[in-house]
């Protein structure tokens, strides 16, 4: 065999490990992306249903207001964030996700004290409009959940790709970087075990009594 036939099948075998690696990454990539466009839908179905479960508290629970009012807070939060993402304009932008991932958290934690309250108070079942609301909460909790599993798990096999070779060498041309996986932090998994009328419903900034 010449040498210039030796040269010439290492040459095509370097392309077409190439072209191999570059389009498994970009195949991993595009899952991941479609990953997080799931999430997106899922979030802001949450979002729609919150002014609705807001309407119906504000009847059921009278002048207990404060925890009303913590979960308009943090839907707001989590919508500014969701806008400041979009704004960038990047669908890979890390520093946008950890912000949604953040105000997510608190949506989360705010929610959760809500149920929890309504749980250790049985004569809030009897609002037919706000235990629908609750259930539509709970189904579209159950699909946020499912839609962040499958965009980790997209995650978890692209980082992967990234940091094994050969394919790290062409993410390295291509300038490709790890992802990072959505998590809510603690918030979704904390069990607001603590009485709701003492924490959950008592303001952030008690109003101080001026001493007589």
């Amino acid at each position: 065999m010449s040498g210039f036939m030796m040269v010439f099948i290492l040459l095509a075998l370097v392309a077409g490990t190439y072209v191999f690696c570059h389009n498994t990454l970009m195949s991993a990539r595009f899952r991941v992306d479609e990953g997080w466009s799931g999430i997106i839908v899922q979030l802001k179905r949450r979002h729609a249903l919150v002014p609705n479960l807001v309407q119906a508290a504000r009847t059921a629970l009278g002048h207990e207001q404060a925890i009303v009012e913590r979960i308009v807070t943090a839907r707001t939060q989590a919508l500014e964030a969701l806008a400041g993402d979009a704004r960038s304009g990047d669908v890979q932008n890390d520093e946008g996700h950890a912000e949604i991932a953040k105000a997510e958290a608190g949506l989360s934690r705010a929610l959760g004290q809500f149920l929890a309250y309504t749980e250790d108070n049985p004569e809030l079942s009897a609002n037919e409009n706000l235990v629908i609301l609750q259930k539509q909460l709970e189904e579209t909790e159950d699909q946020v959940a499912a839609a962040r599993r499958i965009y980790n798990g997209n995650v978890q096999a692209y980082n992967t790709r990234v940091a094994s070779i050969p394919w790290n060498l062409v993410a390295d041309l291509k300038k490709m970087k790890p992802s990072r996986m959505f998590t809510l932090d603690d918030a979704e998994l904390e069990t607001v075990s603590r009485d709701p009328t003492l924490d959950a419903l008592a303001p952030a900034n008690p109003p101080r009594q001026d001493r007589i």
